[in-house]
């Protein structure tokens, strides 16, 4: 390859997958805040939450950009404010020895309701007015409930203990939760036990759950995994598609097929052919679809063809080193470990640009076509290559 067609597609390549900043909090934080980071975000239609390290949570619409309103909440956490309709879901810290959960308006900021609950863990599922999550409920501590949003009370809880952390499986019938370690049990919306007649009972700290089943995590199809994968499995990330279970974890991504075998392990530092020096603990599956999966991985986000073994995209965002993560569309919202700001990125091309870098590549392969070309084809596209080249000069 020439000099010329060697930096062209230097010069494609940094086109097609650079980013465009059109948002940045400009919160400026203090080092001490910096230095015990927490923080965290979240959407829904119209805004972006932003738990940040000043302890407050900011509200900013996602067209203009503009902050809506700010609420202190003397309460900093890596998990994401939640929000639920016009509402949003966040914890306070109230006094020394108390935490609690407070229900804001997502549109004003406004106080709606203090829960009697100290936090919420995991991600919870809403039905109607009631909220089944885990969470910390003070005298009696970590526990999987239903919560009446209406009334304000908890309509029944079941003691879990440090499974509170780990995220329930919550199914069409029945709700499967952590009881601590790899041990989970059964129980339907109301909060009954679905298995009380087992004939291997546990002796496990969570003493009025006998019954459990033993496992890692679960596949699409409810089949459990029960090897180890990866060193760090509480690190582990699953995405569900109609047919495969999809799990990332440090170093490997697994593609679990319908009989619960590992279809394809796909080892990412190869893959992507990233430097040894190029580090980020965060990782997080997106999206995934029927052959393609969304993910980010030591500081990249990947568009990876599993069927076909084929990298897609790849966009390096190394210079943000983001502590988390939301793709929406061709949006990227982060916050950036560097500096504790929100950042807002475009990672597509506008159409002229893309038309652009295709029009280039399509030259690109002329030129250096491997196979016996037409002469006449090639020397066409040496002149268009010219004079694209003395246009810019």
């Amino acid at each position: 390859m020439s000099k010329f067609c060697f930096l062209m597609a230097l010069f494609i390549s940094s086109i097609a997958w650079s980013q465009t900043e059109f948002f940045n909090s400009k919160i400026n934080f203090s080092e001490n805040e910096l230095n015990g980071f927490y923080s965290s975000i979240s959407v829904d239609s119209t805004r972006i939450y932003f738990n940040a390290n000043d302890y407050t949570v900011y509200a900013y619409d996602k067209k203009s950009g503009e902050l809506n309103w700010s609420y202190y909440l003397s309460y900093k956490t890596n998990n994401p404010p939640i929000p639920y309709r016009n509402s949003l879901f966040v914890g306070k810290h109230s006094s020394q020895y108390h935490d609690e959960c407070v229900q804001l308006n997502s549109q004003t900021g406004d106080t709606i309701q203090t829960l009697t609950i100290q936090s919420i863990d995991t991600k919870p599922v809403f039905r109607d007015n009631i909220m089944y999550c885990t969470a910390i409920d003070a005298g009696f501590g970590g526990a999987v409930m239903a919560y009446d949003l209406k009334k304000n009370s908890v309509i029944w809880e079941k003691f879990i203990a440090h499974g509170v952390s780990k995220q329930p499986y919550y199914l069409q019938d029945k709700i499967i939760a952590n009881a601590e370690d790899d041990n989970w049990f059964e129980l339907d919306y109301n909060g009954k036990l679905l298995d009380t007649t087992c004939k291997n009972k546990v002796d496990i700290f969570v003493e009025d759950i006998k019954c459990v089943r033993n496992f890692k995590y679960l596949i699409h199809n409810q089949k459990e995994v029960h090897g180890n994968y990866f060193d760090e499995d509480e690190k582990v990330k699953l995405k569900y598609t109609k047919d495969k279970t999809i799990v990332l974890g440090e170093n490997k991504m697994l593609v679990i097929n319908n009989r619960n075998k590992t279809e394809k392990e796909i080892k990412l530092d190869e893959v992507l052919s990233l430097p040894e020096d190029q580090l980020g603990i965060y990782i997080e599956i997106f999206k995934a679809e029927e052959n393609t999966v969304w993910f980010f991985y030591r500081n990249n986000l990947v568009n990876y063809d599993f069927k076909n073994d084929k990298l897609l995209r790849k966009v390096d965002l190394s210079s943000w080193n983001p502590h988390q993560i939301i793709l929406e569309n061709r949006t990227i919202w982060l916050i950036s470990k560097n500096d504790g700001k929100l950042y807002g990125l475009d990672f597509e091309p506008d159409k002229k640009t893309a038309d652009t870098i295709e029009a280039k590549a399509r030259m690109e392969r002329e030129i250096n076509n491997p196979k016996p070309a037409d002469p006449k084809k090639i020397e066409a596209a040496k002149a268009a290559q010219e004079k694209m080249k003395n246009k810019a000069n």
